[in-house]
């Protein structure tokens, strides 16, 4: 098992992408703290790991807030005394044009998107570098690159905001042999993609939407010591759709 005797915090791990980095990441022997705004959806994503024998433990926490975040780095320190490895993958999608977005509902896309990467990779940076190892995964995306091809303003520049934290947290970090990678989904068939038009989806290379396990093979890879001398990359799990 390639995480055996670590601890991985994953947020957004209630449902969707995140529920399956959370299981791929306990099949592989890691701790996994399940941490998303909904509790009740957390506790369901434990219950399912726990039934495999997997150790996980569901903390409620609001990704915008410092607080919060600070509390939860606390909570899992003082359960399992270290973090080795942090999943960015708390998202929110707002599909708004630039002219329709309120001002309110920017910030609420950037807080959650960017500002709670910032936030939580902030807090447990103190930690990684004491221990002189681990990863930080960012869940990035193609809209990112594309400015949005059917994805509004405020999620695809917050995705290209979280893709350059994601370059600058790595060479913050390198000399600490910490690395830090980012994920860039296409269509990836969750509920947050039933919005897109089948044209879109027929115009995929390979022809058909990921699953989120796809997502969740990309991670155990980049938080893996297959991915040791990999850092500051965007991995694109995408189907061909984009490639550069």
């Amino acid at each position: 098992m390639m995480f055996k005797d670590q601890v991985a915090i994953v947020t957004g791990g209630g449902q969707g992408i995140g529920r399956a980095i959370c299981t791929a990441f306990a099949n592989e022997g890691a701790t996994v703290v399940v941490a998303d705004i909904d509790l009740a959806q957390a506790q369901e994503t434990v219950h399912t790991l726990e039934a495999s024998l997997s150790t996980a433990l569901a903390v409620q926490t609001d990704v915008s807030c410092a607080a919060a975040l600070e509390a939860l780095v606390q909570t899992v320190l003082a359960r399992f005394n270290r973090i080795d490895i942090l999943v960015n993958n708390a998202g929110l999608g707002l599909f708004r044009s630039v002219e329709s977005c309120s001002e309110e509902e920017w910030d609420r896309v950037l807080n959650v998107n960017l500002k709670g990467p910032f936030l939580l990779s902030k807090a447990v940076m103190p930690i990684l570098k004491a221990q002189e190892s681990g990863a930080i995964i960012n869940m990035v995306s193609l809209a990112g690159k594309t400015g949005g091809i059917v994805a509004g303003a405020p999620y695809s520049v917050s995705k290209a905001g979280l893709e350059c934290l994601t370059k600058a947290l790595a060479r913050e970090l390198a000399p600490y042999r910490v690395r830090v990678n980012g994920i860039a989904p296409g269509i990836i068939d969750t509920p947050m993609a039933a919005h897109h038009p089948p044209a879109f989806i027929e115009a995929i290379p390979l022809g058909e939407k990921g699953r989120p396990e796809d997502v969740a093979a990309a991670a155990v890879f980049l938080a893996s010591e297959n991915a040791r001398h990999i850092t500051g990359e965007i991995l694109d799990v995408n189907g061909g759709l984009m490639m550069d």
